[in-house]
């Protein structure tokens, strides 16, 4: 199968057929050019990898000629740490050739699962970037042909293939501190580095009420247009979308990977882990600031009544919401217009360098 990831557009990224070719796995491995800190964490601490690793092997190489720098060498070496059956290893080029190839496999019972294509082990390669793959299930000899030229790449290239706590590793990564941001397009002005901020003012931003559903609100439910066109779902299939929390001390949470769900009631939801062990207020329902990065990310905010930010967020709505009385309030905008109601919002400070 062939597939083009396209900005913006729902599903069909690399992050989601790594993850469903990596189900019920009995080893597998990835190599990839370059690796960031979020790229990492995404994929492999992701519950379905973890899952996966919990129970099977798997070989990851990266490279280190450029963008690979030493946060995510360190967050490697955490993740590796943590999942014993993971084996991770830094490509030293022996050459001045440039070290490019992208691709992971997952032997299964009875085929190879064979993903090959542009996307790199970073936010942009699993999520948001203009990328292709071909996504092949092998079998028989084909499959056994694949395997034995990748141990040999493997076997023959070892003494390039070094431990992440290798001296040289550090040194080479150190070189590519800073490399990553210089890499992202800034729409504005070509000639000029992007801003440091993440939201920027152009970034799409949903206001939305977050209905009671019983005594598990913190499944948020949506409707289903902005379900696929603000998320990136798709009614029919499941999808993932990647969150992280920015509470009201400016604080980002831990990534939440989570995945679609659609229930026989009509309704979509996604789970929030701000919204963990908080009963539903009485009166007036809480409100998710949620703010989509070019990154494929969302940052969002969950607020509770008489928070901060809550009363510029409910006028807002108030303003512009101009739906049924009996649904729940859900309005599109801009970081630029929500601006002008609620400056100081920890979600517009958010600095991308920590993401």
């Amino acid at each position: 199968m062939f597939q083009l990831q396209i900005p913006s557009a729902p599903g069909g990224n690399l992050l989601e057929h790594l993850l469903l070719e990596s189900m019920g796995a009995l080893r597998g491995g990835g190599i990839f050019a370059w690796a960031t800190t979020a790229g990492a964490r995404t994929l492999l601490q992701d519950p379905v990898f973890e899952d996966m690793m919990a129970s099977s092997d798997f070989r990851l190489i990266v490279g280190t000629d450029a963008v690979t720098d030493s946060r995510a060498i360190t967050k490697l070496r955490e993740i590796e740490t943590e999942n014993p059956r993971l084996q991770t290893r830094a490509f030293l080029s022996p050459t001045p050739s440039l070290f490019h190839p992208k691709m992971a496999w997952f032997e299964h019972t009875d085929h190879l699962s064979l993903i090959v294509g542009s996307g790199n082990l970073t936010m942009g390669g699993l999520l948001s970037n203009w990328e292709a793959m071909f996504v092949a299930r092998l079998y028989g000899d084909e499959a056994a042909s694949v395997l034995t030229k990748i141990d040999s790449f493997i076997q023959n290239n070892a003494k390039s293939l070094l431990p992440l706590s290798d001296a040289r590793v550090t040194a080479q990564v150190a070189l590519n501190d800073g490399d990553e941001r210089s890499l992202r397009v800034n729409t504005r002005n070509q000639s000029t580095r992007p801003p440091s901020r993440a939201a920027v003012d152009t970034n799409e931003v949903l206001v939305a009420e977050i209905p009671a559903a019983g005594s598990r609100w913190k499944q948020a439910n949506f409707d289903r247009y902005n379900y696929e066109t603000f998320f990136g779902a798709k009614v029919g299939s499941q999808r993932r979308i990647i969150l992280r929390n920015v509470d009201s001390g400016g604080t980002i949470g831990e990534i939440e990977s989570r995945p679609s769900v659609e229930v026989a009631s009509m309704n979509y939801r996604f789970e929030l882990a701000a919204a963990t062990g908080l009963a539903y207020p009485a009166g007036s329902p809480p409100i998710g600031i949620f703010v989509r990065l070019e990154t494929g990310q969302f940052l969002y905010q969950l607020l509770l009544p008489g928070s901060d930010g809550y009363a510029s967020a409910s006028t807002f709505l108030d303003t512009r919401w101009d739906g049924p009385s009996r649904e729940k309030r859900r309005v599109r905008t801009t970081v630029a217009d929500l601006r002008v109601i609620w400056n100081d919002s920890p979600l517009w400070a958010v600095d991308e360098a920590l993401l």
